[in-house]
């Protein structure tokens, strides 16, 4: 009997045990196959663009009643049309209709190309059994409520006015302007003479008959259409007289980017142009920018991007017809443009256009900034390009023509960091270092080896290829070590013989009223400053009588270019309108020596 009590409580304790691993497994199913659960993991899928996932997670019933290719193909229309992001799902309720059956209502926000768009929706939740999965009984208001399955999506935008970029004195650095536009009324061409007149305006504009051919053909043309086929950054006369002597060319003009000072800021504004796949990728997280985008592609225009390019404008409209024939349209969201912010820099247009035309003939590059307070006063890089050509789309000949050019117009020589050559002692030597060690500490005080905090990207200074002082302090003394630092880097380390031993801090974004701070403080004592800033001061006195200080060198770069570097600056502590000149000139062999360069920045003193 005792034994059999034994059993009996066994078996009872055995399914007792299995009743409750049951309930415990069923309340953890339950937990975790709710529609909560699967209208959730459904709207995770469409942030994720996973079209694949999200059919499998629609019902056997709506699979019935369309393919997976249609589901995808619609879905992915849809929400890339409306560049739908930033997906916020609440689930406001759900209710039973039956055992097997759930209808959850909910509120969908997402950010489009038209704005925020936000809308209640409800859907069915299916499971085909007591543990089956729930599943979406889909169908088109999934994407959008109210959507049906004949209705249509369209999207247009407009574009934002991309801002100003404007010097210290409010004077346009680039901005909006207009440009010669050629193009063909189509009902003036003569037939007769098509093919020869189409080839000479080919010729002229330094384009193909098949680029004309392809403009005119576009459905949109009529008889009496203008026709734009290209856009100039200038025409003269003699162009212009040739151009209309070809029946039906017409020449208007054409709202463009422009950059007044063309060649001369090149390499400091940069330019625009349309997104590529990798700037979209690396730029997918940093606002608001899609496949259209146009782009600052370097420069100021590229530093500034995200404040002067504003938001677009867009409108989402949804289109049906109805089992009578009845067309109906609603806009389902709408935004408007936002122009983008105007940039004022603290550039002085006036010093850039004279710095850039004493360069003009040389591969040279030059800084200048208000030692006192750090503005950045003029960016030069010689020779140069005309950024209002690039914008307006250049010929393959062109293209090649720059890219081939053994003087590199393309290469931001203001952005390089050369050999200093001799310019590096008054700071180093001259301010009492004596060991290889301290005088690689005295390069570390004074930036080398860190990136300068500047908004533009300028190639890092280095104390040498091994980022130590070798042995021989004569030549490092000389910065002829594999020592580099960019003309900027220099006129700043020179900046601190006017700042009693500290180095000013950069800056290119106007301010007003300019907190004065400094990058580097106490590289040099201030007594020492002076002493510098003494023994560097000419006797020839500038053109207005003023204090200038001069340095010069000679250095020999890495590629055994000799080069000439100087900087010249206003040494009185007193002086109302700081200015100070860092400068470098490539194959200076060729021309002399430093002083050749001298004279052309003295030119400009």
């Amino acid at each position: 009997m005792k034994a059999d009590g034994k059993k009996m409580k066994i078996a009872v304790g055995t399914v007792a045990l299995t009743m409750l691993i049951t309930a415990l497994a069923l309340a953890a199913y339950r937990s975790v196959n709710t529609p909560e659960r699967a209208l959730e993991r459904y709207f995770d899928a469409v942030s994720g663009r996973d079209y694949d996932k999200m059919y499998l997670l629609i019902s056997d019933d709506s699979k019935k009643t369309i393919s997976r290719e249609d589901f995808i193909t619609r879905n992915k229309n849809i929400y890339e049309g409306i560049e739908a992001r930033d997906l916020k799902l609440e689930i406001m309720s759900v209710e039973k209709i039956d055992s097997n059956q759930r209808q959850a209502y909910y509120n969908l926000r997402m950010e489009t190309v038209a704005g925020a768009l936000g809308n209640p929706g409800n859907v069915r939740l299916r499971k085909d059994s007591f543990f089956g999965e729930y599943r979406l009984v889909w169908n088109s208001a999934v994407i959008l409520p109210g959507l049906s399955e004949t209705a249509k999506v369209s999207v247009a935008t407009t574009a934002a006015d991309r801002g100003s970029i404007l010097d210290k004195d409010g004077n346009m650095l680039a901005g909006p302007g207009t440009a010669p536009s050629v193009g063909f009324v189509t009902g003036k061409i003569n037939a007769d003479t098509r093919a020869a007149d189409l080839a000479a305006a080919a010729g002229l504009l330094g384009i193909t008959t098949e680029e004309i051919e392809d403009a005119l053909s576009a459905s949109w043309v009529t008889a009496e259409t203008y026709v734009p086929v290209k856009t100039l950054p200038e025409i003269d006369a003699g162009l212009e007289a040739a151009l209309l002597q070809i029946p039906g060319v017409m020449i208007g003009e054409a709202e463009v980017r422009s950059y007044p000072y063309g060649e001369k800021a090149a390499h400091l504004t940069g330019y625009i142009g349309a997104i590529t796949a990798e700037e979209l990728e690396a730029l997918k997280n940093e606002g608001d920018y899609r496949e259209t985008s146009i782009v600052g592609k370097g420069g100021l225009e590229k530093v500034f991007d995200r404040q002067l390019r504003g938001k677009d404008g867009g409108t989402i409209t949804v289109s049906d017809t109805s089992s009578d024939g009845i067309k109906t349209s609603r806009v389902l969201c709408e935004s408007s443009p936002v122009r983008g912010f105007d940039v004022q820099t603290t550039i002085d247009t006036g010093l850039q256009t004279a710095l850039y035309d004493q360069l003009a003939g040389d591969k040279s590059a030059a800084a200048a900034i208000n030692p006192k307070t750090g503005a950045v006063l003029a960016l030069v890089s010689t020779p140069a390009y005309n950024p209002n050509t690039f914008i307006l789309g250049m010929s393959d000949a062109e293209r090649d023509s720059l890219n081939r050019n053994p003087d590199n117009p393309l290469l931001n020589r203001f952005a390089k960091a050369y050999a200093p050559g001799e310019l590096i002692q008054p700071v180093t030597l001259g301010a009492g270092v004596k060991t290889s060690e301290a005088y690689a500490e005295q390069l570390k005080k004074l930036g080398f080896g860190e990136a300068m905090p500047f908004d533009f990207s300028m190639e890092t200074s280095k104390i040498s290829e091994r980022g130590t002082v070798d042995s021989d302090l004569a030549a490092a003394g000389s910065g002829t070590t594999g020592m580099s630092a960019s003309p900027l880097h220099l006129a700043l380390i020179y900046s601190a013989l006017v700042n009693g031993g500290n180095m000013a801090e950069p800056y290119i974004k106007y301010d007003a009223n300019p907190m004065v701070k400094y990058w580097k403080k106490d590289v040099i004592s201030q007594e020492k400053a002076a002493e510098i800033s003494e023994s560097l001061l000419q006797e020839a006195k500038s053109p207005k009588g003023r204090a200038l200080a001069v340095k010069t060198g000679t250095a020999v770069q890495k590629n055994s270019v000799d080069t000439a570097l100087c900087v010249l600056f206003y040494a009185d502590q007193t002086e109302e309108s700081p200015l100070l000149v860092a400068a470098v000139t490539e194959g200076i062999g060729e021309r002399g020596d430093a002083g050749y360069l001298e004279e052309k920045i003295r030119a400009v003193f």
